[in-house]
């Protein structure tokens, strides 16, 4: 997991969230509030913070 990846608003005012896994560069759009603070993955790496949840 990528903890130095932060959101970044938009123009449009929108928060823009990348997904934390290590080297991806998708949209997370699966939010999840872990021991690091909010997290997000794409779908493709919703499992990576379904773990964090756990304490995995």
């Amino acid at each position: 997991m990528d903890k130095d990846k932060s959101s970044e608003s938009a123009q449009s005012g929108v928060e823009e969230h990348p997904c934390m896994a290590n080297g991806c560069t998708k949209w997370g759009s699966f939010g999840f509030r872990g021991r690091y603070g909010q997290l997000w993955f794409c779908g493709e790496h919703k499992a990576e913070g379904e773990d964090q949840l756990s304490g995995k």
